[in-house]
């Protein structure tokens, strides 16, 4: 079992059964959803010439984060023209274990890091068409691509355009107006999903200033055990011995666009509503891998060679230790043991696992005694049969409960409980 083989949790499964729906509904699952369409319609497409497994679906995202990383070498190496820096960069982006997770999930966080960084290759080299083709394409991914279309523009205004010129104006930011209007078409379910989000009881919260720097630093050290971080301090050497003459006000232009979603989704969060979250920022974990890299002297190549070796072993022991729950396997049992007139349910406790059930052939609705679920990734598919608010008052059979709650921590009035199988932190609990 591998991070490409292993079960999908629910926001995947949410996302694999979207694209198996006729092509129309899936887009009216979109517009209820959270999220740009332009992820569903690749998936869409993808799904039918190479099928629905999970292997299938995660060779995209797979496929979208080797893209990544060859962007960041055309960046690092357009900018310093060493190839042996320029490799690096890209085996620093590929092999990230925080952005490495996110090559073997079946979500629009690959894609988003793709796109987005592809738009600032574009727009650092001034090549408009690529830039526009690119930029909308994230844009059409992922909310928080806003903020990286936010950060070019104040850039190129404050540092780059010619106010002396009046008469160049829309010539200088005609690609920046061209982008605009392909994204017109989006601006209103923009809007419709935005303000549903707000004081929709949403589960994002705004995160404390005095986390921030944590934050960061988790882009460079996260799946690397505490044991190792040492060999972070070598980022120091990295980032004070770079070759700042050589390097200098492209380095400062990369991290004043990479990291502008930072900054611009803290301001969100706190003035507006919270939005943020670090599988939102993936494009900033590319900047940070990048601008590591770019500027390495000679002498300090090994040093970026055995960072980027570092990040190698522990996202091959990522790959090779998946943490995802074993739905596939509990799916499995459930089909091999249930009997006719069992009643099956999902247990709504911390979580709940609608969506791998659907994805894996299991039809058990939530169980929601109480008040209506909140707004979350998976509500904008559901239909009134994958919610009951009272279990049934006659089963013939038994009632199955799928849940990831410790089976004493799950209340079932009138129900005793005759049977557990644990798989990890899932389980199956058989009541009469």
């Amino acid at each position: 079992m591998t991070q490409w083989t292993e079960s999908l949790w629910g926001d995947e499964g949410f996302s694999a059964m979207a694209i198996q729906r006729p092509f129309g509904q899936m887009l009216g699952v979109i517009m209820r959803d959270t999220a740009p369409p332009l992820f569903y319609i690749v998936g869409w497409i993808w799904g039918r010439l190479f099928g629905f497994s999970e292997v299938s679906l995660r060779s995209l995202t797979l496929l979208l984060m080797v893209g990544t990383s060859i962007f960041a070498v055309l960046i690092v190496y357009k900018i310093q023209k060493s190839k042996h820096v320029a490799i690096l960069a890209g085996l620093l982006v590929l092999f990230n274990p925080f952005l490495e997770r996110f090559a073997f999930e079946w979500r629009m966080y690959a894609m988003l890091a793709f796109t987005v960084t592809g738009s600032i290759y574009f727009w650092m080299q001034k090549k408009w068409t690529g830039y526009v083709i690119f930029t909308l394409a994230a844009l059409y991914t992922h909310h928080f691509a806003l903020f990286t279309v936010a950060g070019q523009v104040l850039w190129h205004l404050i540092f780059e355009f010619q106010w002396g010129k009046p008469a160049t104006y829309f010539k200088q930011l005609r690609p920046y107006f061209l982008v605009g209007l392909g994204y017109l078409p989006w601006i209103y379910p923009m809007y419709l999903q935005i303000t549903r989000v707000k004081g929709s009881g949403f589960w994002l919260s705004v995160p404390p200033l005095s986390e921030l720097p944590k934050e960061i630093f988790n882009f460079v050290s996260a799946g690397i055990p505490e044991k190792w971080r040492w060999a972070i301090v070598g980022l120091g050497l990295l980032l004070v011995g770079k070759d700042w003459r050589l390097v200098g006000k492209p380095w400062i232009k990369l991290l004043v666009v990479f990291f502008a979603p930072v900054g611009l989704s803290l301001i969100v969060s706190y003035l507006l509503t919270p939005i943020f979250y670090d599988r939102y920022l993936l494009s900033v974990i590319v900047g940070v891998g990048l601008l590591l890299a770019l500027g390495t002297r000679r002498q300090l190549v090994p040093l970026l060679l055995g960072f980027g070796l570092v990040y190698g072993y522990f996202s091959w022991y990522q790959f090779t230790h998946p943490t995802k729950r074993p739905f596939k396997q509990l799916a499995m049992y459930v089909k091999s043991e249930q009997r006719s007139g069992d009643y099956l349910v999902n247990y709504n406790g911390r979580a709940h696992h609608l969506w791998e059930s659907k994805y894996y052939g299991i039809p058990a609705p939530i169980y929601v005694p109480g008040k209506p679920l909140p707004l979350y990734v998976g509500t904008a598919q559901m239909t009134p049969q994958d919610t009951i608010s009272s279990l049934p008052a006659r089963i013939s059979g038994r009632l199955g409960v799928i849940s990831s709650e410790p089976a004493e921590r799950i209340s079932l009035p009138g129900y005793r409980l005759i049977e557990v199988q644990r798989f990890g932190e899932l389980s199956v609990s058989w009541w009469r």
